[in-house]
């Protein structure tokens, strides 16, 4: 790395950190004024508060991290401008473009960097913290986390599911209790009723135990007698705990990637339905890279501020922030009622402000 790109990048981080860590001290202080009382009442450990919090701080990197590369970016140019420095770097033959750089690598990788958090990291956290809230004043906390009455249709395999209770949790074997399954044949008439006391999923597949199978004609009138097993091993089942796991997620706790499966695992839900979860799924996907957009819209500003002072500068950059979420949920709201593609209402904002931030970028001299 060159000594003029560390020399950049290192007055960006330091005001960056202290954002951070500042923004994430208020993010803290404010759920914990909401949860604090039932934190006492229920003498939740303090490792326990600890651990949630520690799970609960990624969720909120969506909306902290664009707006702290904009602020530590602006204060970083400031910097720069008010000692000339970046007078006297251009004097020596760096061109403008060499010395945003550095800053448009920031933004692109903190861009591929909060895709990562939000696809892999952040479903999960949101969950969890969910269901932690949830246990406190429980005197069973351990059934907080039980799904009841879950019912689930396999399209492809034309199964249909019954459960009358559903542990997501690992360490029980992702158990269920009280299921009910029928298998349809192609015509959708019942070639099988299978039922089971209990079920758990061990060695990469469903064991049944206490099962009684009946069958049916193409007529769906019983054949034969009840057959019955103490335990089966249902190696015929595609089924695995990530679509049940699927089906009780919140909306808000399922990624792009579990949106498209849900949908392809649903084929018969609503077109009203199947339109508001693809506009969910632009959406998981153009929001992260509001972190690029951010240092295309920030350099221009930044610049400004380094010449005219700190405050006018400041002032037009937040607000076209926040006109990029007023564009988003404009989009969101006339995506899910079907007057914009679902497309278009997910990366309209990015399109927009990107635009905007080529063209003030060429307008730097």
């Amino acid at each position: 790395m060159k000594l003029v790109t560390r020399y950049l990048l290192g007055h960006l981080r330091r005001p960056w950190i202290y954002i951070m860590a500042g923004f994430s001290i208020v993010a803290i202080l404010v759920d914990l004024f909401e949860n604090f009382v039932g934190f006492m009442e229920t003498g939740t450990p303090i490792q326990r508060v600890l651990l949630y919090y520690a799970i609960l701080l990624p969720t909120y990197l969506p909306y902290m991290l664009p707006v702290s590369l904009l602020l530590g970016l602006l204060y970083a140019l400031w910097q720069l401008g008010k000692n000339s420095e970046l007078t006297a770097m251009r004097a020596c033959g760096l061109s403008m473009a060499q010395l945003i750089a550095p800053y448009l690598v920031t933004g692109l990788a903190a861009s591929f960097l909060l895709l990562g958090i939000n696809e892999l990291l952040n479903p999960w956290a949101a969950h969890w913290t969910r269901q932690f809230k949830s246990m406190q004043g429980s005197k069973h906390a351990d059934r907080t986390y039980l799904a009841t009455n879950l019912a689930y249709k396999n399209e492809t395999g034309r199964r249909l599911w019954w459960i009358d209770t559903f542990d997501p949790r690992p360490s029980s074997s992702f158990e269920m209790i009280g299921i009910s399954l029928t298998q349809q044949r192609p015509n959708e008439s019942d070639e099988f009723r299978m039922d089971a006391s209990r079920a758990r999923w061990l060695d990469g597949h469903w064991w049944f135990e206490n099962v009684n199978i009946r069958y049916y004609d193409n007529d769906n009138n019983p054949t034969g007698p009840v057959e019955s097993s103490p335990s089966l091993e249902m190696t015929m089942l595609s089924e695995t705990p990530r679509d049940f796991f699927g089906e009780i997620k919140e909306s808000s706790e399922r990624s792009a990637a579990e949106i498209r499966q849900f949908i392809a695992s649903h084929p018969g839900i609503s077109i009203d339905t199947r339109n508001r979860l693809m506009v969910d799924f632009h959406s998981r996907l153009a929001a992260p890279w509001l972190c690029l957009i951010v240092i295309l819209i920030g350099v221009p500003f930044g610049i400004h501020t380094s010449r005219r002072g700190m405050g006018m500068g400041l002032l037009l950059a937040l607000l076209t922030f926040f006109a990029y979420y007023v564009l988003m949920l404009l989009g969101l709201n006339f995506g899910k009622r079907q007057v914009l593609s679902p497309v278009v209402a997910g990366w309209l904002p990015d399109l927009v402000f990107f635009v905007l931030g080529l063209v003030l970028l060429r307008r730097i001299r």
